[in-house]
């Protein structure tokens, strides 16, 4: 009997699975905390419930997960071999990848640092008999997380970021420039072009991919431990401040997620663009073409070609900032945040402050003092909340 090829008889057509991409297209690049989360939903139970073994050995899952943390927390990426150049827009597209790439690499240390140190807490509450009269988390230093990653693999993790737990590096271009080419001459266009060659973009784009991918699986693991929690059985107060942690790292890790992604397909475009300049300028641009080529057919001076040229390269290079996120922030609990490095802190911002009053012309709106003021009061929250 004659039937349709594409009908399996017997066979259950699914959907196909979302593929990491399909999941961090669709997030934004802002941390985003979800609606909803494993044991903080209307029906928990009141009062104060705890099976300890069962907490403490999710607390250990969680403790596994820093591990990660060293396997793109460091970043090479500097604007020195571009500051020369003469052409500002990819120069400039340049710089900003660096910053970017340097905030991601901090980022995935803190997101993956954080999550560990959430699990030790934990841990930490399962063998913590006050929980029900005294339901603060507590503190640890980072030390101790790093000793337990040691037993996992000796990979590395440094301290909290410079924009921990919720700083923003903006990465927009400065409209102080003049992105023209009205005044570049091709000898500039040729040494600028190999200026890029040579120094290419700061991280390939598929480390960007990868990260990407990691961190949606992130984002999955950390909902099962947070149903786990849930199920051990663990509520009270204690539980809901955990869960809180846990809901709101999982909207930095979704945010990181679209950053690195978005990266990845910035950084392949910003590759792309600079092969295609490399490939073509001689051909198109004709730098070299004698005076009375020019002369006869009227072909433009070689300045002018390589503007040309350089017009053209501009309009792709502005697909690449169209790619790249405008902002990079962090929206961390605060785990990482104890006694010492709270009062470090501290202390550092009041040491500036009493330095800047000492100057004749103090800038109170620095940037950078701003971004130190509102992590100070960050890790101020984090103590008052978790302890």
């Amino acid at each position: 009997m004659w039937r349709p090829p594409d009908v399996l008889i017997g066979v259950s057509m699914r959907e196909p699975e979302p593929t990491p991409a399909d999941q961090w297209s669709t997030w934004d690049t802002e941390p985003t905390i979800p609606d909803t989360w494993p044991g903080l939903d209307l029906d928990r139970p009141e009062g104060f419930e705890i099976s300890r073994g069962p907490v403490k050995s999710v607390g250990g899952k969680l403790v596994a997960l820093a591990a990660a943390a060293g396997d793109f927390n460091y970043s090479r990426a500097d604007g020195i071999g571009v500051s020369g150049m003469s052409w500002d827009l990819p120069r400039e597209l340049h710089r900003m990848m660096a910053e970017a790439d340097r905030a991601v690499a901090g980022f995935w240390n803190d997101v993956y640092a954080e999550t560990g140190m959430a699990g030790i807490l934990i841990e930490r509450a399962a063998a913590n008999y006050k929980l029900a009269d005294h339901p603060l988390l507590g503190d640890a230093p980072i030390e101790e997380l790093q000793e337990r990653v040691d037993g996992l693999g000796n990979r590395r993790l440094r301290g909290p970021s410079d924009i921990y737990p919720n700083g923003i590096v903006p990465l927009t271009l400065s409209r102080a420039i003049d992105y023209g080419v009205d005044d570049m001459t091709a000898e500039q266009a040729r040494r600028d072009i190999e200026i890029l060659v040579m120094n290419g973009g700061h991280r390939d784009p598929q480390s960007y991919a990868q990260m990407a991918e990691s961190l949606v699986d992130l984002t999955h693991t950390l909902r099962l431990r947070a149903q786990d929690l849930r199920d051990s059985p663990w509520h009270g107060d204690a539980a809901v401040k955990a869960q809180w942690a846990l809901r709101q790292t999982y909207g930095s890790v979704t945010a990181l997620a679209a950053v690195t992604g978005a990266m990845s397909r910035a950084s392949s475009r910003f590759l792309e663009v600079i092969t295609w300049c490399a490939q073509n300028f001689e051909a198109m641009a004709d730098p070299d073409r004698s005076g009375w080529d020019e002369f006869w057919d009227f072909g433009g001076t070689a300045d002018s070609r390589a503007r040309d040229f350089l017009t053209q390269a501009n309009k792709a290079f502005m697909e690449v900032y169209e790619l790249m996120p405008k902002r990079i922030e962090e929206n961390l609990p605060g785990l990482l945040v104890n006694d010492q490095n709270h009062l470090e802190l501290r202390w550092r911002v009041k040491d500036i402050h009493e330095s800047k009053l000492k100057m004749p012309r103090s800038n109170w709106d620095d940037p950078w003092m701003r971004l130190l003021e509102r992590r100070k009061d960050a890790y101020g929250k984090a103590e008052e909340y978790y302890g």
